[in-house]
């Protein structure tokens, strides 16, 4: 075996039976594994275990280790409800879960790849960056250092509450997950150059709530030194504005409300209850998400990019074609009106008169086209629209429009929400179901992704041309039977939403 040693990286390099790959980074060495040529570090703390006194207060970096810490395991995820959905075991979980995961090609030092920091989706109260979609070798291997990260979620990731918020520095409370993806960038760029990973070309990224996340960060001052592109796969974060209360001040009552269910006085009270007593009294009106609090969410994010208060970097970004299928198989005229009033209160009424349930043989088609719409399209529809400013950043817009097949082989009417998840990364064809063009597909996208992570541009000498979202203001539609450039999915009623947004 031959050890060289090198001023950022310890590389051991040893047969394939004994590889064990060792980093020395800031806090520590890690001793990693080896997965076909990609080395693989697991479970790395980025920040103190926020439990105790740090139980709802912003991160603290976490301490240092004696010796070669194992990093070849998964840690344990952040607490969270069962969920079925996740391909992994989301089971196994603690409040020491602020973690991040690495996967780099075995590289010379300097080799200055790029950096992708992944946030995962799951509605702020779900999923890890250990589920097996996410395993990120088969993007590691087309060069680049891909990170995912483990963040508080749901009541203990966003949890107002006027005496959190007296004793913070800058005197607001809840954002905990938002300040955990900030600090994982934060630890980025001290110790990823030492996986040969680039600190200076890093792209923040994620889908669905993750994907609303990285919109967060773009606008969050305290993150705007700690990356230089975005990506924003179906997006989803404060919801429309005007439809409901993200501000700090209901979310505060929200959280004092909370408190005295649980018949507790103080926030040391609080802090002292277990964490299955606290999943267990949330309600729809406890703050479990992000909150526009005016300081580290200072204002709407589509606001933040039309008055280009945003990072300023190059965004790649979009949804898929049916992304609500996925939450609404079945609607009736009533219960969509129901519905309606209760995501988007002031503007149900106008909304559903753009998207009216005429019989009761449409409700379910236009209870998917509205959630598909206000949930996803309209927020990443604003932010391009907002980047055809002269002098901003680009954006360039995609469609998703292939849905894999099933167990069955079959394949829903458009692609409903999480199916791009699977081509982005190479790893959810577990029965074998997928064509040729499917494939194809997920290599072309998994080279449009990376090469916009490189140089914040998708194109590339071998794949069809994508423009940015400019005067034109199309979007690449992705689909098995061909790569084109069109219109945003159902743009007029985007406008129409916009407009009465705007009113």
């Amino acid at each position: 075996m031959k050890v060289r040693l090198f001023p950022l990286l310890l590389v051991v390099v040893a047969t394939p039976a004994t590889a064990a790959p060792v980093v020395k980074i800031a806090q520590g060495s890690l001793n990693g594994s080896e997965v076909d040529g990609v080395a693989v570090f697991k479970a790395i703390p980025y920040a103190a275990p926020p439990v105790g006194a740090l139980r709802w207060r912003a991160p603290v970096p976490a301490a240092k280790w004696p010796g070669v810490r194992q990093a070849a395991a998964y840690g344990p995820v952040c607490p969270q409800p069962r969920v079925t959905w996740a391909g992994h075991d989301l089971d196994r979980t603690s409040e020491d879960c602020l973690t991040l995961n690495v996967w780099t090609p075995h590289a010379a030092v300097g080799a200055h790849m790029p950096v992708l920091v992944w946030f995962h989706g799951g509605r702020y109260t779900a999923g890890a960056g250990s589920q097996s979609t996410y395993e990120g070798s088969r993007l590691a291997r087309r060069g680049a250092v891909i990170v995912t990260v483990n963040y508080r979620l749901g009541v203990l990731g966003y949890l107002a509450h006027p005496a959190l918020s007296k004793e913070a520095k800058d005197g607001t409370s809840g954002n905990y997950g938002l300040l955990d993806q900030i600090a994982a960038l934060r630890w980025v760029q001290a110790n990823i150059a030492r996986f040969g990973g680039d600190p200076k070309n890093v792209t923040v990224a994620g889908q669905s709530a993750g994907g609303g996340s990285a919109m967060l960060v773009t606008i969050a001052p305290l993150a705007h030194d700690f990356f230089q592109k975005a990506i924003f796969e179906s997006g989803a974060a404060l919801g429309l504005p005007g439809s409901g209360e993200t501000g700090l001040g209901p979310a505060e009552a929200a959280g004092a409300a909370f408190a005295r269910t649980l018949k507790v006085q103080t926030v040391a009270q609080l802090r002292a209850l277990p964490v299955a007593t606290l999943l267990g009294a949330v309600t729809p009106r406890v703050s479990t998400g992000p909150i526009l609090d005016g300081k580290v969410v200072p204002m709407d994010i589509t606001a933040a990019y039309r008055s280009g208060q945003d990072a300023g970097v190059p965004i790649l970004l979009g949804w898929n074609s049916n992304e609500a299928a996925r939450f609404i198989d079945h609607a009736t005229r009533a219960g969509y009106a129901e519905s309606a009033r209760q995501s988007y209160g002031p503007l149900a009424p106008d909304l559903l008169r753009l998207y009216p349930a005429t019989t009761e043989a449409v409700a379910t088609r236009a209870a998917q086209d509205l959630m598909s719409d206000a949930g996803f399209g309209w927020r990443s529809w604003s932010i391009a629209e907002a980047r055809k400013r002269a002098g901003a950043a680009p954006a360039f817009l995609y469609q998703f429009d292939d849905p894999p097949p099933g167990p069955d082989g079959s394949r829903t009417d458009g692609a409903v929400h999480s199916d791009e998840l699977g081509f982005v990364w190479g790893n959810d064809d577990p029965h074998g179901r997928w064509s040729a063009a499917d494939t194809a597909l997920a290599d072309r996208m998994q080279a449009y992704w990376v090469n916009f992570m490189r140089k914040g541009d998708p194109n590339g000498s071998d794949l069809p041309r994508w423009d940015p979202y400019r005067a034109k203001a199309t979007a690449l539609w992705l689909r098995r039977d061909g790569v084109t450039m069109a219109r945003p999915l159902r743009v007029e009623r985007l406008r129409h939403v916009d407009d009465l947004l705007q009113r």
